[in-house]
């Protein structure tokens, strides 16, 4: 015992230094971004509560979380230089703080104004501009309609609307009820109800500070008479900046669908779109890769002028089953252009009906099925040193450590277009352990391990799988 103890006693004052180096770090940081000061009040950003997490994990990084509101980049870019002073932080990693579920109420939870009669509400994003967003958000409306259901589609781009445009409406003029003269009545289109910004401005160019844009932008779809409807398609701004955040804490999104292109510099934009919905608790419902591909109308030769894509990817790494891929279709924008929806044109057995038939459908069934569902736990048994899975029913699979991490799919472990593993020849530390667990929406967990990687993604149906072997005790 007095061995054991006196071997064990400088590991506890090494323990202790760096408890106590790690603290001294913390109030340096803290009283730095006590300087900074909040634009909606005269208190700095620590004294209001704006710094929601401050963490220095093993490796010295500094971890950040900070609140989300408009300000939120401008606060960050601002923490981000004044931290710069401290030469000890080699790795600084401010982020969005994850949206609280439990301390919501009613109020902020349900949805305000006109859109009290709306059931679901869906955005349709790019995270950059002219990757055909605009016109598949239209077209996955009218879709919708097709099957039965009551839609309505709001453009929320005040910078570039492209309704009016695409249904031929740029010179159509907004409307109040007598009875009600603080509301809009919605233009209507081939049974659809529809509103942008467009309308308003009379398609002309937005000169607008980005605070303004959000609020602009809310009031507008909030004081739209849409009734009841069955779905309202939201055509997102590009990005994923103050503007798209304010959205998705304003609007309540049910749901995501991401367009994006082959290039690899949209993938990884689309990644950080799937992160930004999963931080604001927003299910990704679909990836839609747009202009993946061109059929040679003479001799049928499939051409992919962009690329392979990262479809295999985006299903691998993510667990999105639900993605889908548009070609290079002429009639697209030459219907578009002339403010003709290509799914209204096109005869209903064409190819891109099909496509956009099976878009509406995925979109159908993945908010149905997250309605029925709960997300299995994911958690780090430290005794029996295992990952266990577990289902609502209580099913469970343990999983060694050491298999899940020898298994991870991400761009570093399996090359992005042969799917050939890459780290089979590096030597695998076998004690190592989740350093961190966190769920990814409501299709994966992400798992930060202990010998420094931290771009496994694993989704919950591969978990369960065959390919992950369970362990026996």
């Amino acid at each position: 015992m007095l061995r054991r103890l006196t071997k064990s006693v400088p590991i506890i004052n090494k323990l202790y230094f760096a408890f106590s180096i790690n603290e001294e770090y913390k109030i340096q940081i803290l009283n730095r971004l006590k300087e900074i000061k909040h634009s909606d009040s005269h208190k700095d950003i620590v004294s209001n509560g704006y710094v929601e997490n401050l963490s220095i994990d093993q490796d010295g990084r500094v971890i950040i979380d900070l609140k989300l509101d408009q300000d939120y980049r401008k606060i960050k870019a601002l923490c981000s230089d004044a931290l710069k002073q401290f030469e000890w932080i080699k790795n600084l990693d401010i982020r969005m703080a994850p949206k609280k579920e439990n301390v919501f109420t009613q109020t902020n939870t349900q949805k305000r104004g006109n859109l009290q009669n709306v059931n679901k509400i869906i955005a349709v994003s790019s995270c950059k501009g002219g990757v055909g967003k605009s016109t598949i958000a239209l077209n996955l409306t009218f879709s919708l309609q097709k099957l039965g259901f009551k839609v309505g589609i709001f453009d929320a781009d005040a910078y570039g609307p492209s309704l009016p445009t695409l249904i031929g409406k740029e010179k159509q003029q907004l409307y109040a009820p007598e009875d009600k003269p603080k509301e809009i009545l919605p233009i209507e289109f081939n049974g659809v109800k529809t509103m942008s910004y467009g309308y308003a401005s009379g398609n002309q160019k937005a000169i607008i500070r980005g605070p303004m844009v959000s609020s602009i932008v809310v009031q507008l779809v909030q004081q739209t008479q849409w009734q009841s409807l069955d779905y309202l398609v939201v055509d997102m701004p590009p990005g994923t900046g103050d503007i798209q955040i304010s959205l998705c804490q304003e609007l309540n999104f049910d749901g995501a669908v991401i367009v994006t292109t082959p290039q690899r510099l949209s993938f990884i934009d689309v990644v950080k779109g799937i992160e930004m919905f999963d931080v604001l608790k927003v299910p990704t419902l679909s990836v839609v890769e747009n202009m993946a591909e061109y059929v040679c109308p003479n001799c049928n030769h499939v051409h992919r002028p962009f690329g392979l894509g990262y479809m295999n990817m985006l299903q691998k790494q993510f667990g999105i089953a639900t993605a889908l891929s548009i070609p290079l279709y002429g009639d697209i924008s030459k219907y578009s252009d002339l403010g003709s929806p290509v799914v209204l044109t096109l005869p209903d057995d064409h190819t891109i009906n099909n496509i956009y038939r099976q878009l509406a459908n995925n979109v159908v069934n993945e908010l149905n099925r997250i309605d029925l569902t709960k997300t299995p736990t994911v958690r780090y048994d430290t005794g029996k040193r295992v990952i266990i899975i577990r289902d609502f029913d209580g099913k469970e699979k343990p999983i060694k450590s050491t298999e899940l991490r020898s298994k991870c799919n991400c761009a570093l472990c399996v090359d992005e277009f042969t799917g050939r593993r890459l780290n089979q020849n590096q030597q695998l530390d076998q004690e190592v352990y989740p350093y961190k667990i966190e769920p990814k929406g409501n299709y994966a967990v992400a798992i930060v391990w202990s010998d420094g990687h931290r771009s496994s993604i694993y989704p919950y149906k591969r978990l369960w799988s065959d390919e992950i072997i369970e362990y026996k005790s």
